[in-house]
This record gives structure tokens, C-alpha cells and sequence, in this order.
């Protein structure tokens, strides 16, 4: 089963976050989130695995014109109203697990109208990384998205 996470480095802080797989086929912040102030690397790597472990498969399709953003938990958590305010200045990278192997991609920063870009020439496959390797390759990563 594939499971998907993101750490995202926005104004100092990290924000580690989860998505599922809805039946229709469609990735989407599934709620899960955790807020880090600079942690040590194995901490951090700790962090996006609980994220990952938190992905599922096969999840109901929100509505999403007509109710609150699967982000929306995270956004309250940081005092923000919007995924436009969110984005603006944030760094993200998209962590994907099939496995033991975790797919490590930076991604640049397309606003809010072009969202996150892979950079998939950039991206580390890992084998079943410890969390202190994880974090190092989420470090990199994050240095290499704009």
C-alpha cells in the first residue's frame, strides 16, 4: 500500500502532515498534523512516519467547494485562514512510502494557484530508513525546495 506525507518548513516552523487515498482516486490531507520548532533530525523523521502511518486508502471524496479544507485543522493550529497564506513563503517536500522504500522529493514553491511542484529529478529513494536518516534526507530535501 502506498502511503503519503509532507513536511513543510513555513517561518521557522515544521509542519508535518498526512493524506489519504479517497475512493475516487484523489490524494487529500487527511486532518493528521504535527507541529515541530527545529527538532533534532531522528525527531523529525519520527514525526513524518507517524504521518505516513496515519495515510489510508479508500477514505469518502469531501465536498470540497462546500465544506472546510482537509487542511483545515492545521491551518487553525498555526492561525491561519487560508491555503493561499499558508503556501506563501512555505518550503515543502513530498515524502511517498511503498513498503520499506520511502521516496524523498523536494518540490518548488508554485503559490497558490500552481501549488507544490515535484522536483523528481531531485527526489532520494531510501530503504527503510531509521528515523534520524529519514530526517537527514527531509533536511536536504527541504534545501532544495524553493
Amino acid at each position: 500500500m502506498t502511503r503519503l506525507a509532507a513536511l513543510d518548513l513555513r517561518r521557522g516552523r515544521y509542519v508535518a502532515h498526512s493524506s489519504s487515498l479517497t475512493g475516487d482516486g484523489m490524494w487529500i490531507a487527511n486532518g493528521a498534523f504535527e507541529l515541530l520548532d527545529e527538532p533534532a533530525d531522528a525527531l523529525l523523521g519520527a514525526a513524518v512516519r507517524r504521518m505516513l502511518d496515519a495515510s489510508r486508502t479508500g477514505v469518502p471524496t469531501p465536498d470540497l467547494r462546500g465544506g472546510p479544507s482537509p487542511f483545515a485543522p492545521a491551518l487553525d493550529a498555526l492561525g491561519l485562514r487560508s491555503w493561499a497564506t499558508y503556501a506563501k513563503g512555505a518550503r515543502h517536500v513530498d515524502v511517498e512510502q511503498d513498503g520499506a522504500a520511502v521516496l524523498v522529493s523536494p518540490t518548488r514553491n508554485g503559490g497558490a494557484r500552481e501549488g507544490f511542484v515535484g522536483l523528481t529529478g531531485q527526489a532520494v529513494r531510501l530503504t527503510a530508513p531509521g528515523d534520524e536518516e529519514l530526517g537527514g534526507a527531509l533536511r536536504v530535501a527541504l534545501d532544495r525546495s524553493s
